[in-house]
């Protein structure tokens, strides 16, 4: 198995910490007291990097409050993140020997907890970061969504905000990175011949996105859709700073052009951050 080196500075887990806090702020909503209480204590250095990015405002100096840039941000990494669900998710679980995908399974489940335990089988490869290195994307940007998704980050413990920007989540998120599969680890020799690692990851990519397209055509015929990935309910006694930002929601003709195994949305290769 290949092995990798990727990283995180400090300024790194601040970014990813600051949009974190930033979808809180404005999508719960949250205020928080410039004079900070308890644990939320330990968010400090974060509000301090989105106010001096200008991510937030200050309130008559009592309150840090979300700005009219921090929800451009949060617009920009939550298109991208929809569009994370939407077409990369579906390399989470993948059978290399048998060429099947979870995700074929999709809509046959109820609720969040089967559906989970599917994805629990150990027959499944995780292929997200071989295929976001195959699309030159950012491996811990993908590990840090999928964390989101798959509630890694909760804001329904103790502690929270200790781990958000101090607690080994982030050790783990390098060590998904470092140790996952990559394409030149899926090569094989057969009758026929050696097969690429190349070659084997460009069939899976095909596969799984068609596989997306199919299922987004039969999530239009469903009402209402299931939704796998729903963390969390605004809070309506908080003042909406600035209006909520909702995560996209494209038509599948939208995603026609990830047919092409090569192809890279304009959506990933601009900045969320400003």
């Amino acid at each position: 198995m290949t092995t990798r080196n990727y990283s995180l500075t400090e300024e790194n887990r601040k970014e990813y910490a600051g949009i974190y806090v930033l979808e809180y702020m404005i999508n719960e909503p949250k205020a928080f007291d410039v004079f900070l209480k308890k644990n939320d204590e330990d968010l400090e250095p974060i509000l301090m990097w989105l106010l001096v990015k200008k991510y937030v405002e200050l309130k008559d100096d009592a309150k840090y409050i979300p700005s009219a840039k921090g929800r451009e941000c949060l617009e920009r990494f939550l298109a991208r993140y929809s569009e994370y669900l939407t077409m990369y998710d579906v390399f989470c679980a993948v059978d290399l020997t048998a060429g099947e995908f979870a995700f074929t399974k999709y809509f046959d489940f109820e609720d969040n907890g089967e559906w989970r335990a599917c994805l629990g089988e150990s027959r499944w490869e995780d292929l997200r970061i071989a295929v976001a290195d195959f699309k030159r994307l950012n491996p811990v940007e993908i590990v840090f969504m999928s964390f989101i998704a798959e509630g890694r980050f909760g804001r329904d413990h103790t502690g929270w905000q200790f781990d958000l920007l101090l607690g080994s989540v982030w050790d783990d998120i390098l060590n998904i990175c470092n140790t996952a599969l990559h394409g030149e680890d899926l090569g094989y020799e057969d009758d026929e011949g050696e097969v690429s690692g190349k070659d084997v990851l460009t069939d899976v990519i095909v596969q799984g996105t068609n596989l997306m397209l199919q299922l987004l055509e039969q999530e239009q015929n469903m009402a209402p859709p299931i939704d796998h990935h729903s963390n969390g309910s605004a809070d309506d006694d908080e003042h909406e700073y600035v209006e909520r930002v909702e995560h996209i929601h494209n038509p599948p003709t939208y995603y026609e052009p990830y047919r092409d195994p090569f192809y890279i949305s304009p959506i990933w290769l601009a900045l969320w951050l400003i």
